[in-house]
């Protein structure tokens, strides 16, 4: 199972919801992956689903609010072993028109309607709902190993249009981009996409991720530790080869007993000690850091003018 599945499963089993956001939910579940199909006059309404907890929650759902009768269709593609998909379909009877109409998908004059129903998107429950219901029926999210990415793809302008305006109300702006004919929503940092799956209720996988983070978090502080140690031992390894080099030319040169007692101490005690450090230099000759680096940097300028 993927991880998004997982986060959908989680998803599917809360069940303390109001009949309210219960609605809100069918309605962007049916804005996604539904259809309303006209047939002699007659309503009927297909939404196609790939999860059974969640095809089962949504017949429960229908049956009990409205006591439609629901043809139940499973199919699998074999040739590219895909999970099962769920076709529920509610066949044309009486009924279906005020069904469409509490979801708001029709006006009492019949007109289809292809935005969201202000009355979920003025409620920040049902706005919450509503989004639960995009993301279950075309969201998707990365597991935490992996790179941060948690997206909606919808189908309709409108649709992106609808989240654009709940994601706002949750102060969160999306990315937006178009891939293979659909229009992609999208967030790709840990905070935005703990946000939103706080929003739709995944709190079971906020932690998960919450916890995976931590430890990416400390991976990355020792690697980053570990990568400016080794850079300042690369640093301090060069430097040091540079120094008994402008040690061994003033040396070469004019002999150490030239420089001042200071220098040729600092002279002596680099030769001796070639990969110590200045902090352990200051430290055998009772000098600060600065001061090694002081003494060090007056033979470099006496070895330069011997050049």
């Amino acid at each position: 199972m993927s991880f998004t599945d997982q986060v959908k499963e989680e998803l599917t089993h809360k069940d303390k919801y109001s009949y309210s956001e219960q609605l809100s939910e069918l309605a962007a579940l049916i804005r996604v992956d539904g259809s309303i199909q006209i047939s002699n006059k007659h309503l009927a309404v297909k939404v196609t689903l790939y999860q059974g907890n969640l095809a089962r929650r949504i017949y429960s759902l229908i049956k009990k609010r409205f006591g439609f009768n629901i043809e139940i269709r499973i199919r699998q593609d074999k040739r590219f072993n895909l999970s099962h998909s769920y076709d529920l379909i509610v066949t044309p009877q009486p009924g279906v028109r005020e069904f469409l109409m509490e979801l708001g998908f029709l006006t009492p004059a019949n007109n289809l309607v292809f935005h969201i129903k202000e009355e979920y998107l003025n409620s920040r429950k049902l706005s919450q709902a509503y989004l639960r219901g995009i993301f279950l029926g075309g969201g998707s999210v990365n597991g935490p190993q992996s790179e941060y990415h948690l997206e909606f793809r919808c189908e309709k302008e409108s649709l992106a249009e609808d989240l654009k305006l709940i994601l706002a109300k949750f102060n969160l702006t999306a990315h937006q981009t178009e891939h293979k004919g659909y229009y992609v929503i999208y967030f790709k940092s840990y905070a935005e996409v703990i946000k939103v799956l706080n929003i739709i209720g995944a709190h079971k996988t906020i932690l998960k991720m919450e916890n995976d983070h931590i430890v990416k978090e400390l991976k990355n502080d020792v690697n980053r530790r570990v990568n400016f140690e080794t850079a300042n031992l690369e640093k301090s390894v060069a430097a040091a080869l540079d120094q008994l080099e402008y040690i061994d030319l003033i040396e070469r040169e004019k002999g150490l007993e030239t420089l001042s007692p200071g220098l040729q101490e600092m002279a002596e005690l680099r030769r001796e000690n070639p990969y110590a450090s200045l902090k352990e230099l200051g430290e055998i000759l009772n000098l600060s850091k600065s001061g090694v680096n002081h003494r060090l940097r007056r033979i470099k300028k006496i070895a330069k003018n011997l050049t």
